[in-house]
């Protein structure tokens, strides 16, 4: 750190500690358990299942950049179908600063999808293939 005695090392790691505190923010993106949004499931019941994340999610980020973070998430499969377990993941869910990814975590569903009945998932089967 550029000191030359002890007490020279302490004044340097103090001025970094000052430099950091006030210049990033850490931000929590996600809350566990809570909806980020809604994805349809053949032969499910029920049909719709939220996705979320299974852990609150922080990030420590410049001031300057907070307002240009956003996020998307992008599923792993081309259709989601029953069953679906509490907490599987799904897809992921990517931090985009600008146009650069900067972090990415887990996308789950937050609650089971069992399969629907015999006429259920022949109707969504016909659905799918016609």
């Amino acid at each position: 750190m550029g000191g030359k005695s002890p007490k020279g090392r302490e004044e340097q790691a103090r001025k970094l500690l000052v430099w950091g505190q006030n210049t990033f923010d850490t931000v929590q993106l996600f809350h566990a358990g809570k909806k980020i949004g809604s994805e349809n499931v053949w032969y499910g019941n029920p049909h719709q299942v939220e996705v979320g994340t299974a852990e609150d999610v922080y990030l420590s980020l410049p001031r300057s950049e907070v307002q240009n973070v956003k996020a998307k998430y992008v599923i792993d499969r081309k259709d989601l179908e029953a069953p679906l377990k509490a907490n599987e993941v799904i897809g992921e869910i990517q931090v985009m600063d600008k146009d650069q990814q900067i972090a990415h975590y887990p996308l789950v569903a937050l609650s089971a999808v069992e399969p629907a009945g015999v006429i259920t998932r022949l109707t969504d089967y016909l659905k799918q293939k016609f």
